[in-house]
């Protein structure tokens, strides 16, 4: 189930993209998927495919995603960036050829196993990235507590299932605690992870995109969204991602997948805090929370 859009598509003529790519364009479109930016697909006259980023979300995101792309480049696969507008808030960078790991995953689900270890390389190197700030974890568990206690998310989640989570995660306190801070993307998902095939039945990370969410946070933040859905991930395929992560001299606190999505729960609670009326995103966030508990054996 899917809800509108949180920011209204940008309206952008031709000219404005032929200014901002600058140079004569062959074919332009407008890429779906997204609920907050309006993203063009441009195909240059020239030779050559950029992507052109319209940030609705205002001038905090796009900076966030400008300084992360620029400091990852080189050493993570992350977009090229081309050209930067601070006045209109946009970033043209070059078009990475590829699908999402969502779409990996549903087209070939046995195929989608090769892409365990690479992630689990992937994260570990972003682990080792200097966190710019401080993590402030207890006021993040604090505000999931308020909210869980007489906030909205409790009327959307129920009060036995908010009463539970709450316990989960004071009793999961010391673990949550775990690792040394750095830098995380914030959204890591499925469709933000874009993959290649690299042979008939292996695929390779073609790059990881939307960094406008970056954050300081624990190593298990971008873990715990990755396996938000955790059922989509059976045992080989924790089992390979561990063993990548390791193997790229990432370490992992015991009991490190549930420990993770503990974490991201307080994302999961805090959208259901929201104002502003999404069912279809609130029910996805009631499955999700719903399983977890389950899990902890509440």
């Amino acid at each position: 189930m899917s809800d509108g859009r949180v920011f209204p598509l940008i309206d952008v003529s031709r000219e404005e993209l032929v200014r901002l790519v600058g140079g004569p364009i062959k074919t332009v479109d407008r890429v779906d998927g997204g609920l907050t930016n309006t993203i063009h697909k441009v195909v240059l006259e020239a030779g050559g495919t950029l992507a052109v980023k319209h940030y609705a979300g205002g001038k905090d995101a796009f900076e966030a995603e400008l300084v992360t792309l620029t400091l990852l480049h080189g050493s993570l696969p992350v977009p090229d960036v081309v050209h930067a507008d601070a006045d209109h808030q946009v970033i043209v960078y070059r078009w990475i050829e590829g699908i999402t790991l969502n779409d990996c995953r549903k087209a070939e689900p046995g195929a989608v196993a090769s892409l365990a270890e690479p992630l689990g390389r992937l994260l570990a190197w972003l682990a080792r990235t200097d966190a710019t700030e401080p993590f402030d974890l207890a006021g993040i568990l604090d505000k999931s507590y308020r909210q869980l206690i007489d906030g909205r998310a409790r009327q959307r989640l129920g009060a036995p299932l908010a009463d539970a989570l709450h316990k989960g995660l004071e009793a999961a306190e010391p673990q949550l605690a775990w690792g040394t801070v750095c830098l995380v993307h914030g959204d890591l998902g499925g469709r933000n992870v874009l993959v290649q095939r690299a042979a008939p039945d292996r695929w390779r990370i073609a790059g990881v995109i939307d960094w406008e969410a970056t954050s300081t946070g624990s190593p298990l933040l971008d873990i715990g969204s990755l396996f938000r859905y955790a059922s989509r991930f059976d045992a080989d395929f924790r089992t390979s991602f561990e063993r990548g992560y390791r193997e790229a001299d990432g370490t992992l606190p015991d009991g490190w997948l549930l420990t993770a999505r503990l974490l991201d729960a307080t994302w999961l609670i805090d959208t259901l805090d929201e104002p502003r009326e999404f069912p279809g995103m609130y029910a996805d966030c009631r499955m999700l929370l719903a399983q977890l508990a389950k899990d902890l054996g509440a």
